[in-house]
């Protein structure tokens, strides 16, 4: 079954949070450019959360949801423009921080539990070895006593 089916804030969320983990974990070697871009993505994806929220939740127009791309995202109007439509028909498109917010958060509560046996390589694997299944299934398996929110 878990080679049949994947969950997009899982798969997505993995992508983004691998993204961000390995530049705090030196990739770059502390170069600005590299933080820089890694965090111009993730402000992007962050833009995108916010908006396809209030676009489907609090009635938010794509006019509006363009003025805060440009305002928060500090991207280009026609960019913006494009970026606030897709939401409008994407509402997944918010899939992306979700799951590296998710992760974290797991990442976070595993550390916790495990205490000095952490080890961030044993997190990765077995959090990979469970294949594309929703985070929250993933936290059951890897916190089995756990009934804390996933964000």
């Amino acid at each position: 079954m878990r080679k049949l089916y994947t969950c997009g804030t899982n798969v997505e969320g993995w992508a983004h949070y691998a993204e961000q983990m390995i530049v705090e974990e030196g990739y770059g070697d502390g170069d600005p450019k590299v933080r820089l871009a890694q965090l111009n993505e993730a402000l992007l994806r962050d833009c995108r959360y916010i908006v396809g929220i209030k676009l489907h939740t609090e009635g938010w127009t794509v006019e509006q949801g363009k003025k805060f791309f440009v305002e928060q995202g500090y991207i280009e109007p026609e960019t913006a423009f494009q970026e606030a439509r897709r939401g409008s028909y994407n509402p997944t498109y918010l899939y992306y921080t979700l799951g590296k917010l998710q992760i974290y958060k797991l990442r976070d509560d595993y550390k916790k539990a495990k205490g000095a046996d952490f080890r961030l390589q044993t997190f990765h694997d077995e959090f990979v070895r469970q294949g594309g299944l929703p985070i929250k299934l993933i936290r059951k398996i890897m916190l089995p006593d756990d009934t804390g929110p996933t964000l």
